[in-house]
């Protein structure tokens, strides 16, 4: 399995994840970036859901990437969640 098929699987699963966290779900969007062996994943999501995706403490973006790194090494490719700051953005 190569890189990109690897990545598509994750990003599949990690698209499942996100849904059943915030409430917004058409606002997603997941871009896949290879980075030399590594797979950064962006996840972007409205305002108003950075909250629950974050989760009190960081803990259920930390889950999130427990689950996406166990996944990675499963499929053989290393992998990196990024999940961007709205806090400057303007309503």
């Amino acid at each position: 399995m190569d890189q990109q098929e690897a990545a598509n699987i994750l990003e599949d699963m990690l698209l499942a994840m996100v849904t059943a966290l915030v409430d917004d779900e058409d606002s997603i969007n997941i871009s896949t970036t290879p980075a030399g062996g590594t797979v950064v994943f962006e996840v972007d999501v409205a305002k108003g859901d950075v909250g629950k995706l974050i989760g009190r403490s960081g803990k259920t973006a930390g889950a999130l990437r427990h689950i996406l790194g166990a996944a990675s090494a499963k499929l053989r490719v290393r992998s990196i969640l990024a999940i961007p700051d709205k806090k400057s953005e303007s309503e």
